[in-house]
């Protein structure tokens, strides 16, 4: 386990561009720092939880904060295949399907 801020935690991980970001923190208090410290990083995905509301906000402010659109275009938000999820269990399985589609794809 690792108890850290973002920038802390980041600067103790190993992400190459095989690495998978996925920002799901508690009330996505953290989901926007999550994900810059992710775009500053090879990581083949980034992925943030929350509505399509939630994520044009959050470009929004990355916008603002001086990233670039190629930079957003690799961010998936909201994360998951379209399957129709409703429960926990469900949108968690169309998160890990969204994340085999991506690794298929480099393959």
């Amino acid at each position: 386990m690792l108890v850290a801020t973002v920038p802390d935690a980041f600067s103790q991980l190993r992400i190459d561009e095989h690495s998978y970001v996925v920002a799901v923190a508690r009330g996505h208090v953290f989901d926007e720092d999550i994900v810059a410290e992710a775009l500053q990083t090879p990581a083949r995905y980034i992925g943030m939880i929350g509505s399509r509301r939630k994520a044009d906000g959050v470009l929004e402010r990355l916008r603002r904060r001086g990233f670039s659109e190629e930079d957003l275009d690799r961010i998936h938000s909201p994360i998951g295949l379209g399957i129709g999820a409703e429960t926990v269990e469900e949108i968690a399985v169309s998160i890990v399907a969204e994340l085999v589609a991506v690794r298929r794809e480099a393959g």
